[in-house]
């Protein structure tokens, strides 16, 4: 026996033994000696999946193929490797070019169905697994023919789930909401998966999904998403307010702060931009266009909680203490009214927490250091504070205060255009 062919049987003894370095070995050395043995490539990729080295089993296969174009076992189980590395459209081209040259190949069949349904084609794997299933049944292999049929039912299963999901969109989006509110986010995920498998233009579906994929912490994935919903949708305002969050967590507040605007030129009234461009100017310690944005939310929803919250968050590092615990009141008030107990007992604790700081502290109440007399005439420096800060004169008057307590002794008008001057160099 000539030293190839003693190699080569070595190779094929390790193989079935389990020893797949080994034979990789053996079959090195078959191939020193003729780099043209198609069966060598062919048996050297099959151990080196086994080995988990699926880039140098495709080589192999891919250079078996080279040698003998035809053998259709060979780009069988190159497919099948190409489906272990997500090649899931690599996968299908090898299958149909197994069935080219034999349409009769049940294995085939099965991988084309395999590939179909991954790439999310499922009524095209359903006809693929049926052609494999009646193969293997004339063929007598009752254990494969199963497998076809149950990755049949299987795959209608996942039909029914779709058609059910895209039928009642509101009322699945609805449970996908619940569950996020739960902390069941890998399985809102998981529906979330199936509902874009079912319609890859479901620009609602990707705008959730990013939102679920940010509570996950994958930020990228979940920009991604985000990106894509508002690409298919892009008056999808939720979205905008996703993205938002999920660039303030990756400290890109100016990104979300144009996010925000992006959602208010569509919609000038909606609340959530108002109070996520508010949180990104607080990051970024632009406490009075905080203010200002939560102002706005609360000017359009009176009983809305999360604004009262933030803005008192705000008012805290503004140094308007008396302010920020008439926010917390109000919006422990709406949480009570709502049965919110949770929410209503962590604002009760935030309220103590400030009332328990140091009474010096407490006592920074600006309105003391406001002078001018409400019943005058408003001047035209007045009017156009007022006006810049959403119409609210409570807050143009902090504003005036804060510049009296830290600078006293300037004039009336001064302290006016002063706090003009800090707003429109913030802005």
């Amino acid at each position: 026996m000539d030293q190839e062919q003693e190699f080569y049987n070595r190779g094929l003894e390790k193989a079935q033994a389990g020893d797949f370095a080994g034979a990789v070995r053996e079959f090195d050395r078959v191939l020193r000696i003729n780099p043209q043995l198609v069966e060598a490539y062919y048996k050297r990729g099959k151990c080196r999946f086994e080995l988990g080295d699926r880039t140098g089993a495709i080589a192999d296969y891919n250079q078996a193929l080279q040698l003998q174009p035809e053998r259709t076992e060979i780009y069988l189980s190159r497919g099948l490797t190409k489906l272990a590395l997500k090649d899931n459209a690599g996968a299908l081209a090898d299958a149909e070019q197994s069935l080219k040259l034999n349409n009769n190949l049940a294995a085939a069949y099965s991988l084309q169905g395999t590939a179909y349904r991954r790439l999310g084609n499922l009524a095209e794997a359903i006809a693929s697994f049926k052609q494999a299933a009646n193969i293997y049944l004339a063929e007598k292999d009752k254990q494969n023919c199963q497998r076809c049929i149950n990755s049949i039912t299987e795959i209608q299963a996942e039909q029914n789930r779709a058609q059910t999901a895209l039928a009642t969109h509101a009322s699945f989006y609805d449970r996908v909401l619940q569950k996020v509110q739960r902390g069941e986010l890998t399985q809102a995920l998981e529906d979330l998966n199936w509902l874009i498998q079912a319609d890859y233009n479901d620009a609602q579906a990707y705008s959730y999904r990013g939102m679920v994929l940010s509570k996950l912490g994958y930020n990228q994935q979940a920009i991604a998403d985000l990106n894509k919903a508002l690409q298919l949708n892009s008056q999808i305002l939720p979205a905008y307010c996703y993205r938002a969050m999920v660039r303030m967590e990756m400290g890109d507040y100016g990104g979300a702060i144009n996010d925000c605007n992006q959602a208010l030129q569509i919609d000038p009234n909606y609340i959530d931009a108002y109070i996520y461009r508010g949180n990104a100017h607080h990051k970024s310690a632009n406490h009075r266009l905080a203010i200002e944005d939560y102002s706005r939310a609360i000017k359009e929803k009176l009983d809305e909680p999360e604004a009262y919250y933030q803005r008192a968050i705000a008012r805290l590092d503004f140094q308007d203490i008396p302010g920020a615990i008439d926010d917390y009141q109000q919006a422990a008030n709406i949480y009570f009214n709502r049965g919110d107990w949770q929410k209503y007992r962590e604002v009760l604790e935030q309220i103590k927490k400030v009332q328990s700081r140091p009474q010096g502290e407490q006592r920074k109440n600006y309105s003391d250091f406001f002078s001018h007399a409400k019943s005058k005439p408003l001047t035209e420096l007045q009017k156009q504070l007022i006006t810049m800060v959403g119409g609210y004169p409570d807050i143009a008057e902090r504003l005036v205060n804060l510049a009296r307590y830290k600078y006293p002794g300037m004039s009336e008008e001064w302290y006016w255009e002063k706090a003009i001057r800090d707003l429109e160099r913030d802005r």
